[in-house]
């Protein structure tokens, strides 16, 4: 992961620096795939709505995302996975409470994501991050260490 990140900024290649903002999102670079995923379950959503039995392609899609997700975790920040894989499942949970007439269940599936996300906001800081934070402050005090002095550091974690 910080080996990537270091390429990432060290790089000259005009594409990878272009590409930097859509790179940096995932734990590994090879993990962009994701994102053509997503497009493509987009796309699936939209095209099985003309259908007769849309709603069990809707919950087959949604559910079989929110697998994909949650099992390969390639979002660098592991809240970025958890919201999007319940995202996915609360609109497969979604696609059976329209079809069953079940009201109170479509208005759960629209709140819970925003639940998971106002419990995320406590914790907003990840391994990942504090990782990258540790790499950012070693960088300057990087002289130091390659002379052999000693030298400290203070990082903390984030939460509220």
């Amino acid at each position: 992961m910080l080996t990537e990140q270091i390429m990432l900024q060290e790089t000259q290649d005009r594409w990878l620096i272009g590409s930097r903002p859509l790179l940096s999102k995932y734990a590994l670079c090879q993990d962009v795939w994701m994102d053509v995923a997503m497009k493509l379950f987009a796309v699936a959503l939209v095209s099985c709505v003309s259908m007769a039995d849309a709603w069990k392609w809707a919950i087959a899609f949604s559910l079989g995302m929110a697998v994909l997700v949650a099992t390969c975790q390639p979002y660098m920040e592991p809240q970025v996975t958890q919201l999007q894989s319940l995202s996915c499942f609360c609109l497969a949970l979604a696609s059976a409470a329209f079809v069953y007439d079940w009201g109170w269940l479509a208005r759960l599936t629209l709140v819970t994501p925003m639940l998971l996300m106002l419990w995320q906001v406590r914790c907003p800081d990840c391994t990942e991050a504090l990782a990258e934070r540790l790499f950012q402050e070693l960088q300057s005090e990087l002289p130091k260490l390659q002379r052999g002095e000693h030298c400290e550091l203070l990082v903390q974690q984030i939460r509220f």
